[in-house]
Formats: structure tokens, sequence, C-alpha cells
């Protein structure tokens, strides 16, 4: 029998667990982005310069190579591609095209939680040609968002509305659109659903706090995902209710999910929803905490739906572990050229790191951060209890040196929950 081909849209740090699964798994492993330097492609088996936002782009691939199968994993915007090459190639998709749209473009998400009284920021969207006067009626800061990006690009923090006009040519630099979204700024903690729906049956599987640098340096970047959840006992009840809310409301009904959530003084507010697996390394995660493997049933969901169905029962009936406390390290860097840094293989040998990798290497020049794609890797830490999880942390830190030109360590150290400096 010949083997299934299977293209993963995508070939970045998020996607290259997916890659290795593929292969594990015996299928012909294609891949596809943009950049001629992902570092999927040297682990595929065929590599194509093809723009994973570019559905024709990416069409063309899926027919030239006789692909089987189409995904993505861990970024919001190749969902929709995969959705619309998916239903011209009569490939499976778990939603629809016209679900993909509203799940990625943050137009449509806002106008849907508006309609369906689902709580979120007040907003707005504002062209180009508008009056900030007459568009937005509402009060300061606020937060100007690209309509259709990813990745924290282009995402600022403004006191005023002659700010956001402002900015409003360089949070377009990351859109496809003509009008960015302006959302009235809500100060709060965030909260991450990572769950999977089966016939439009949801169930959660992790609820982590999604830790940020200040929004006040770079609004929205992720540094940790911390579990388990601060909020879990005073609001979980609540953001697993809006959880299945939204699933029906947008009609979810199969596959991945993954919801942010706000928590201020004036209670839960959504910020955004994905249909895909996280880009936190969840696939380590949720295996660890669950026994769940959620990148499994992603693969076998698009790839093969016999083993699809036996292995998704199994969800339903799984009860969440919740003593098992980990958190996602999603550490920076100062930025400089790297002249040397510990083996990634000597971290992963510690007995309190579950997995950890590296997005720059020896000769990169690490950027300014300003948004998620200057990150320089992650580290998944794990402990039997909050105390040797911290401890832990404190060793993983101790542990791991970037070198820069300079001779001096470039890591950002990090202590749950929070920053310890910038």
């Amino acid at each position: 029998m010949l083997m299934k081909r299977v293209l993963m849209v995508g070939a970045g740090s998020c996607q290259i667990n997916g890659i290795k699964r593929l292969k594990d798994m015996g299928y012909f492993t294609l891949v596809a982005d943009y950049s001629k330097t992902s570092g999927g492609k040297l682990l595929a088996d065929v590599a194509v310069l093809a723009d994973a936002f570019d559905a024709n782009a990416i069409e063309r691939c899926a027919t030239q190579n006789h692909v089987d199968a189409i995904l993505t994993v861990g970024t919001d915007q190749p969902v929709l591609t995969v959705a619309i090459v998916a239903e011209k190639k009569s490939l499976f998709t778990f939603i629809p095209s016209t679900i993909a749209l509203h799940v990625t473009n943050k137009k449509w998400m806002k106008q849907i939680f508006l309609k369906h009284g689902i709580p979120t920021a007040k907003f707005a969207f504002l062209s180009k040609q508008d009056s900030v006067e007459e568009i937005i009626g509402f009060e300061g800061p606020y937060v100007v968002k690209p309509i259709d990006s990813q990745g924290q690009r282009g995402i600022y923090k403004l006191n005023d509305k002659n700010a956001v006009k402002d900015t409003i040519d360089e949070v377009l630099k990351y859109s496809r659109s003509d009008e960015i979204l302006v959302e009235q700024y809500y100060a709060n903690d965030e909260v991450t659903v990572s769950g999977w729906v089966h016939n439009g049956s949801v169930k959660v599987l992790t609820l982590t706090d999604r830790v940020t640098f200040s929004a006040e340096q770079n609004i929205g970047v992720c540094t940790s995902h911390e579990y388990p959840s601060k909020y879990s006992i005073q609001y979980g009840k609540r953001i697993e209710k809006w959880t299945e809310t939204i699933c029906d409301v947008f009609q979810i009904m199969e596959g991945p999910i993954y919801f942010q959530f706000l928590i201020g003084s004036e209670g839960i507010l959504v910020n955004e929803i994905a249909c895909r697996l996280g880009g936190a390394y969840e696939d380590v995660t949720i295996p660890y905490v669950t026994g769940v493997d959620v990148l499994e049933l992603n693969i076998l969901g698009v790839a093969d739906q016999n083993h699809y169905m036996k292995k998704v029962e199994q969800v339903s009936s799984m009860t969440t572990e919740r003593m098992k406390p980990f958190s996602t390290q999603l550490f920076f860097c100062k930025p400089d050229q790297i002249i040397k840094m510990t083996a990634i293989e000597q971290l992963k040998a510690l007995p309190y790191i579950l997995d950890a990798g590296y997005n720059f290497g020896v000769g990169d020049e690490i950027p300014r951060t300003e948004n998620a794609s200057a990150r320089a890797g992650y580290a998944v830490v794990i402990g039997e209890d909050e105390d040797s999880l911290q401890t832990n942390l404190s060793k993983f830190y101790d542990a791991i040196e970037v070198i820069g030109v300079r001779g001096k360590n470039l890591i950002i150290k990090q202590k749950r929950n929070r920053i310890e400096s910038f």
C-alpha cells in the first residue's frame, strides 16, 4: 500500500513537533511556507516555498504533490488556508472555510461575539479614511491590532485617539485588510483554554495562565504558560461554560480549540478564539497532564478517520489530572549575536525538563523584542508541586546560557508568573 502524503502548512518552530510526528507515524511528509530557512524544512520529505497565508499557492502545492491530507498546528492564519484548500481538494477538514474565516478574522469574530452576547472588550474598526472621533465611541487607553495577523505582530497599547490614528499605517503593515481593530484596553490576567470538540461536545483539557510582558512593553507577547491556572477554582466552571457557548455559536463541531479569556475587575471577557492546537507546545503538556495525545488526534483526524474515531471517543471519558504542575517557559534574550549556547541535548537531559528547543543558533543575530518572532526558545519545566516547580525553574535558568559577543549571558530570566528583568 502506498504511503499517504500529508502536507503541513507552516514549517517553523510551532510546526516542528508535528512534522516529526508525521514522520514517526509513517506518513510521507510535505511542508510549505514562505521561508527558505524554516527549521521544519530540514525534517520533511519534501519542502515547498509557498506562503502559508496564500490559499492559491498552497493549493498548487497540494495538487502538484498529490497530497492525501492537509493540516496546520500552532499558528492562527494558516487554519483558513487549510480549510479552503481541503474543500477545493475534497480532503477532510475539521471546520469548513466559512467557520475558519470567522475564527481567524477578528472583524468577523468580534461581530459574532457582539451579536450573541459573548462578553468582550468594547471595539471598533478603523480605516485610514475614517474619523477617529466618529468611529471610536469609547474612552481609552486603546489596544490596536491587525484584523488578520498572528504572533502579536502590529499590536500596540495607546493612550489617546490621535495616537491611534498615527499608528494605523504601522498596524496595517501586518495585515491584508484596509481596517484595523481598536479595542478599549482592559487591565487583566489571561487564561487560555485548550480543548477538543467531537460531534459538538466540548472537552476542556487544560486551563493555563498565559503570562505576558507588561502592556507598556510588548503587549500580548507571551513569556510562559502556567498550569494549573490560579483562576481554576474561582472561574474554571464559568470559563468552561463560555467555551461551550462559543463553540455552539460559532458552530465548531470537531477538532482542537484554543481560546483566550481575560480576567479583570469586570470579570471574564473573551479575547480571541482559534481552532487549532496552541503554539505553546500543548502537544507536549496536554498529554503530560491528561494522557490525551492531541497531536496524534490532530493528524489522524485529517489523515485516517477510522483510527481517529477510535481514539477520539476516549477523550469524552477522560478525567483531567490536576496534580501535575508545569511551566512552559517561552524565553527571550537581549539583542546580540550568539557566539555560544548550552547544548539542547544537555537541557533535555535534566530530570525536570519535559521538552526544550531553540529558535536561534550560534551565529544568529537575536533581534530586539517587539513580538513573538523574537522568542529565543522554550522549555517545559515540571515539578511534583508548586515549590519544587519554582526550584526547578531557578535550576533551569542557572543551567542555560546563550552567550553574546560581549561574553554575557543574553537570557532574560523569568520566575513563575512574572518577569524578573528585561
